[in-house]
């Protein structure tokens, strides 16, 4: 059996790793590559294996940097079977069609036909349902309770059990029940984006959102919100929805600029088995994420209609990252003003205008316009979907028998910073894969 590491090798996108064994071919994921230089050249290059002799992809969850690639995998030759949960392949499905519409022309290498054909090679499977996907081969998937649907798989192959955790969710979570272990593998491939932090206290988290809120209302500003469609945004909604509750919303509108993350809404609402207990009972008392006090905008106009609403707002929009989408014209029209502040309530990847702004940078260019930032920069890291060190750590030390543990999905410091925890705390010795290295068993 082979492994080999073809994306998310020291950094946090890209996801792509692919498993030879008994004969097959699996790839676990196949994510673009986000923020960092030659991002999109990367993204468009041969693949490094023919993806027509893929036999099955396995995909853990619907973010684009897990799900990204997929019809250009199609559009290379793969037809295989794509296995998911069902959330996950709707999911993934909304994530494409978004992507496809936000491409220019010139940069177009898939086409809805690509995206239309990968979405029929779909099977989907329920959490704990254990399938032979070809003779001698099973594959299993548990909550990783990172987004909704998403999973950790294992994969029995030649007598080994390889166990994936795609994106391992932080706990607690306002909407998902908590990851699930896996007490028996061989080999662990294990994400690391916050391997090296410890989380702040969740229960600060309400009182964070609250001090910007007011902040914003006080100054009649606007508070601007580069917000994930998939979990972040539902998450942000059900927190403003409770503030509002507490303290009233009528000095100030909120607007969902993010068409993307309304039909994702419905998605959580189709498949609420998915979410935890207390959330489904939740349900039963009406609208979850508040949306009866939010202003939805759907179209361009109504997208730029926001700018004559008067202050103070809330703006929540894509890209989380913000390199795409509404947030940017928001950005450029609100980021000069001392009045306003910027929230950021998610990982932020190296190279993205997020990260930089995150970092600090007093003047930045957005279409083309250079913009000196004067308003506030804030963040609220216990919104963060990513289990942080404590968490993987101790994850990682209740799988028995591993033998090989690779750390991915991390910058090299984070992944090396959990490499070193693992080793004091466990005593336990870790591969952090580079690009393109495979490694034999």
């Amino acid at each position: 059996m082979r492994i080999s590491f073809f994306g998310a090798c020291r950094e946090v996108t890209g996801s792509n790793i692919l498993v030879e064994g008994a004969g097959i071919k699996i790839l676990l994921e196949c994510g673009i590559f986000q923020g960092v230089k030659m991002a999109e050249e990367r993204n468009y290059a041969p693949f490094p294996f023919d993806a027509s002799s893929i036999n099955a992809v396995v995909i853990c969850h619907a973010h684009l940097d897990h799900v990204g690639r997929l019809p250009k995998l199609y559009k290379d030759g793969f037809r295989g079977r794509a296995w998911s949960t069902a959330p996950t392949k709707e999911l993934t499905r909304l994530v494409l069609d978004d992507t496809e519409k936000l491409m220019n022309e010139e940069a177009k290498r898939f086409g809805e036909e690509d995206v239309a054909g990968f979405m029929e090679l779909f099977e989907t499977l329920d959490y704990h349902e254990r399938v032979e996907i070809y003779p001698g081969i099973y594959l299993n998937f548990l909550n990783s309770g990172h987004i909704l649907g998403s999973c950790v798989c294992t994969l029995e192959i030649e007598g080994k059990v390889i166990a994936y955790t795609s994106d391992l969710g932080n706990n607690p979570s306002v909407l998902l029940a908590p990851p699930e272990n896996i007490t028996r593998a061989d080999i662990v491939i294990c994400e690391s984006t916050y391997g090296g932090r410890v989380h702040e206290d969740v229960n600060k988290r309400h009182e964070k959102l609250a001090g910007a809120i007011a902040g914003t209302t006080q100054n009649r500003g606007v508070l601007l919100i580069p917000s994930f469609a998939i979990e972040r945004t539902q998450e942000l909604l059900h927190d403003i929805d409770d503030f509002c509750t507490i303290t009233g919303c009528e000095k100030f509108n909120i607007y969902l600029d993010a068409p993307l993350a309304v039909k994702v809404t419905e998605v959580f609402k189709k498949y609420k088995e998915y979410l935890n207990m207390a959330i489904n009972s939740e349900y039963a008392d009406g609208d979850l994420f508040g949306l009866g006090r939010v202003n939805v905008t759907q179209s361009v106009e109504e997208s730029k209609a926001i700018e004559n609403a008067p202050n103070p707002k809330i703006i929540i929009a894509g890209s989380g990252m913000m390199n795409g989408g509404r947030i940017l014209h928001h950005a450029l029209k609100y980021l000069g003003d001392e009045r306003n502040a910027l929230l950021f309530v998610g990982y932020q990847a190296n190279g993205t205008l997020g990260r930089r702004l995150f970092n600090g940078e007093e003047r930045v260019k957005i279409f083309g316009k250079n913009i000196e930032v004067r308003a506030q920069i804030k963040s609220i890291g216990s919104y963060s979907a990513h289990a942080d060190m404590p968490q993987l750590t101790s994850w990682i030390s209740k799988v028995e028998g591993a033998k090989h543990i690779f750390l991915v999905h991390g910058e090299s410091e984070q992944a090396l910073a959990l490499s070193r925890e693992l080793k004091s705390k466990l005593n336990i010795e870790t591969h952090l894969p580079q690009q393109g290295e495979g490694y034999n068993f």
